[in-house]
């Protein structure tokens, strides 16, 4: 079996698409965070794990999304918006905001519409419909992959702020990485794992472990998908954060709400 190194915690941010922060929420914020989404979701599976699509609905604010295979709402359904103006506050003065600007430009905005709270259930546990994600490149989003020709360079210019809730990676579920980008837009065929697994060579594959507050980043070049082995009991919650520099934002995104990380 193989067994994917452990990369080091401090990467050089002048040649890396991924970096791991360490302790990136503080305590008070973390745990400000982790009650609201935890309430959020009690509600949720104190409806039905049957309907819940159907039982979503009844409390989705207006222009909000529920997503059932990814058991995961926009941020604004889970937080208020105070909340989320706090937690881009601290990616604003964060040395991980600078890493954000250094690749993206001094003016960064966050999409809303795709910005997402994330429950991770163990195996075992999943409701009707969920499933772990796939390889896939969050610089895919939105692309029409019936086009012709192959849309092969139509991957967006974006981050992806990746946060922990809970311990995940041991346990309950993470997240494996391929810490090598791919400047391509990546065709469905091509996320196949057999396929990604003889594209790339052992060591490039990374399943960090984080801890409550930790966060990735990475760009939308970076296949990556959910981590989850069968022995795993515990759920992962996460927040997931989608940034663009915004003098350029993507029209086939044109319709999505943003707002500016100062």
């Amino acid at each position: 079996m193989k067994v994917a190194p452990t990369i080091p915690e401090s990467i050089d941010h002048s040649r890396s698409q991924t970096l791991l922060a360490q302790a990136f929420l503080p305590h008070p914020q973390l745990g400000a965070l982790t009650f609201a989404i935890g309430s959020f979701y009690e509600v949720l599976e104190g409806g039905s794990f049957g309907d819940r699509a159907g039982f979503i609905k009844q409390i989705l604010a207006r222009g909000e999304k529920f997503a059932q295979t990814a058991s995961s709402v926009t941020i604004g359904a889970a937080l208020s918006a105070q909340a989320v103006h706090d937690l881009i506050s601290t990616i604003a003065a964060s040395n991980e905001g600078v890493w954000i600007s250094n690749r993206l430009g001094s003016r960064v905005a966050i999409d809303l519409d795709q910005s997402w709270v994330r429950r991770q259930y163990a195996p075992g546990r999943y409701p009707a419909f969920h499933a772990p994600h796939g390889w896939h490149q969050d610089g895919a989003l939105g692309a029409n992959f019936m086009s012709i020709p192959c849309p092969c360079k139509a991957l967006l210019e974006m981050v992806t702020i990746w946060i922990a809730l809970n311990p995940c990676g041991i346990d309950a579920p993470g997240l494996e990485l391929v810490t090598s980008p791919v400047e391509q837009l990546l065709r469905p065929e091509q996320l196949i794992d057999s396929c990604v697994r003889t594209r790339f060579a052992d060591d490039l594959y990374w399943k960090p472990v984080l801890s409550p507050g930790d966060a990735l980043l990475f760009s939308g070049a970076i296949l990556h998908r959910t981590h989850v082995l069968a022995g795993m009991r515990q759920d992962r919650t996460s927040i997931e954060l989608r940034c663009f520099p915004a003098g350029r934002l993507p029209s086939r995104l044109k319709g999505d709400r943003f707002i500016s990380v100062s």
